[in-house]
């Protein structure tokens, strides 16, 4: 289990997570992990599928790896070449990944979700040889690679004339001989490769390395019951992937999207134990009716991760967990965990740093700042990252040539070495010549009663700069109008920049990009047509 110790240089101005021998062999890769837990836990139960039932062993998913992998290896894939993937969790998904890792070829995992344009730009980058798909998205992923001649085959739903991943899971006479390939280049090899979340742009192919994924427990052992509604195209889709398949802990999938009734029936179904989620379903969850203790009363731990969460939800929150505790996790596709909070009572903080993160708090012009001031986040991993896939200039505008990590969140820690964010350094705005965070206006509104979830952002006045204008999804049955938000919020920040002179726009539910997080730019779309 990690040691969440942070250590601060008071001279440098830096802090850094404790030291302790790391779990795994730096060089020892994913696919020899999984491939050694697996072989000697052959009865576990790994994963089981709420769309259909099926329950999948540690023999079963060790069987079918190690086929795909051999086929990876007999088409000559290398550690160099790209296998595609575009579909939602089902049954034989996570083959897909442990054969990948086995076969030390990367996968290049999308969202069904985005449009044509969007996958034909990702995957011209990465150009893969094969690419995985569900059969509902065939059609749309086959016309958006068609320059790259890939072959396909789909997961689920399948077509006729287009094959099926069944087709790579017979039995071969030497599969019981198999070992899983070295890593070529060590534990920094690229294993994988996501897409950044897009909320402000267009998405980055961002390469995550062996040693990333490497991670400890995290608080579950084979007895937990684990779930996430990710799929591999998002980190804790992966991490899941990877904590099922090496630790013999069970995991639920499903392709159904989510919702908080739904989240509960799961809970209560399987007995889970352990849930990531993220900051928007929270939201959303905290407010359901059938979210009480008693059906969430056996998760043991709840974790939040890929944005920032109000405190009003995770008080909320943990009101439900009754007999479990809160983690918040912060971190990028690009780094890795940076930091978690778990169980602490301050839970406004995203805790202490992973071991070895060394992470500063910077101003405008590079100067280190102490406790307690607010500055730009800066990390160091201390180990080489790969980069954003055939994009060497955002690379360098992420990265500089010191290995610490731009991250755009501004954050400070306090005097007990937490760190807590306050806001992406985009997202900070000015009205009338005064900077203001829309998160700090978020919060406010949030403690509304009748609020279920909400954003602010700015929205451009010539004549005053960015006015705070508020997007709010209303608790069924309530009768909130926008001069009570206003009024609420005036009552709570006095300070005239900080009023949503943009005014108050209401909707069903927050704008989302296809992984989950609000977009900005849709939001304020809305204040143009209302």
């Amino acid at each position: 289990m990690y040691n969440f110790e942070c250590n601060y240089d008071e001279k440098e101005r830096v802090w850094t997570g404790a030291k302790q021998p790391i779990v795994y062999d730096f060089n020892c890769s994913l696919g020899k992990i999984i491939f050694n837990n697996l072989k000697n836990f052959p009865k576990n139960v790994c994963q089981v599928s709420d769309i259909d039932g099926r329950e999948v062993t540690n023999g079963e998913l060790l069987s079918w790896s190690i086929r795909l992998a051999q086929h990876f290896k007999k088409m000559g894939l290398r550690h160099d070449d790209v296998i595609g993937i575009v579909a939602k969790n089902s049954t034989y998904l996570s083959s897909v990944a442990v054969g990948c890792f086995m076969n030390c070829t990367p996968f290049h995992a999308i969202n069904g979700g985005f449009d044509p344009v969007t996958i034909q730009t990702l995957f011209k980058n990465t150009a893969p040889k094969i690419i995985f798909c569900d059969g509902d998205v065939y059609e749309k992923v086959n016309a958006a690679t068609r320059s790259l001649r890939p072959l396909f085959y789909t997961l689920t739903n399948h077509i006729d004339g287009v094959s099926k991943i069944e087709d790579l899971l017979q039995p071969t006479p030497n599969e019981y001989l198999y070992q899983p390939e070295p890593l070529k280049l060590g534990g920094a090899q690229t294993v994988a490769i996501l897409c950044s979340s897009g909320t402000t742009g267009f998405p980055k192919c961002v390469c995550m390395s062996n040693y990333f994924l490497q991670m400890d427990n995290m608080f579950v052992t084979s007895h937990d019951v684990i779930f996430t509604n990710s799929s591999l195209d998002w980190m804790t889709g992966i991490f899941l992937t990877f904590l099922s398949s090496a630790t013999s802990c069970k995991r639920v999938i499903t392709n159904r999207p989510y919702t908080p009734e739904y989240l509960v029936e799961l809970v209560k179904k399987y007995k889970i134990t352990y849930i990531i989620a993220a900051p928007r379903h929270v939201a959303t969850l905290v407010t359901c009716p059938t979210a009480t203790t008693d059906n969430f009363s056996s998760i043991r731990t709840f974790a939040v991760g890929g944005g920032c969460v109000n405190l009003s939800t995770l008080n909320r929150l943990q009101n439900i967990l009754h007999n479990g505790i809160i983690n918040i996790y912060y971190g990028m596709t690009e780094t890795g965990f940076v930091s978690v909070n778990s169980g602490d009572q301050n839970l406004s903080s995203v805790g202490k740093l992973f071991p070895h993160i060394e992470l500063r708090i910077v101003d405008e012009q590079g100067k280190n700042l102490q406790q307690n001031e607010v500055g730009e986040i800066y990390v160091k991993t201390g180990h080489t990252w790969n980069g954003y896939y055939g994009n060497t200039i955002e690379t360098q505008r992420i990265q500089d040539s010191f290995g610490w990590f731009h991250t755009g969140d501004m954050g400070y820690f306090d005097d007990e070495s937490c760190l807590f964010i306050v806001d992406r350094k985009k997202e900070i705005v000015k009205y009338q010549g005064m900077q203001y965070w829309p998160s700090e206006i978020e919060e406010v509104i949030m403690k509304m009663p009748e609020v279920e979830d909400v954003c602010v952002v700015g929205v451009y006045d010539e004549g005053n700069g960015d006015a705070a204008g508020a997007v709010v999804v209303r608790r069924k049955g309530a009768q909130l109008t926008e001069q009570l938000v206003k009024e609420y919020v005036a009552k709570h920040l006095t300070v005239t920049f900080k009023q949503l002179h943009a005014g108050v726009v209401f909707v069903e539910r927050l704008p989302e990009n296809t992984n989950g997080k609000t977009s900005k730019k849709e939001v304020k779309a809305l204040f143009a047509t209302n």
